[in-house]
């Protein structure tokens, strides 16, 4: 490979990171994921295409270089914050469930209202 493709890989890991990086600035999680293996295919790109050509002390090559570092902290902090929401959003679920289920209008031996049991295994699942 040439300086001019490893250029072009870094480019491209580029693109892939803006698009996605949009995506996860307008909360759009399930955008964002259909990223996922177009970044890993133009990491591995960029990885094989620096290996084969030795960086150049150019003024080009550290452009690219700082502008792939920009998007990789801005990546880094959005899906942090993506996953920040979906923890939240999983907890409220959470919460809601012991109050969805019903309840029993039973008393206990007592004439008092049974002790609360524990709320049986439940699964949860999403999908787009």
């Amino acid at each position: 490979m040439t300086i001019d493709a490893a250029i072009a890989a870094t480019r491209s890991l580029c693109a892939v990171l803006e698009a996605e990086n949009a995506a996860l600035r307008i909360m759009d999680l399930v955008a964002a994921t259909a990223f996922v293996s177009q970044k890993q295919r133009a990491t591995d790109a960029m990885l094989a295409a620096h290996k084969a050509a030795r960086p150049p002390n150019d003024a080009i090559w550290k452009a690219e270089g700082r502008r792939l570092a920009a998007l990789v902290q801005e990546n880094k902090h959005l899906l942090e914050r993506a996953m920040v929401a979906q923890n939240r959003v999983m907890a409220c679920i959470a919460r809601a469930i012991p109050r969805a289920m019903p309840q029993s209008s039973r008393y206990g031996a007592g004439g008092q209202a049974p002790a609360r049991l524990a709320l049986p295994p439940l699964a949860l699942s999403n999908s787009a």
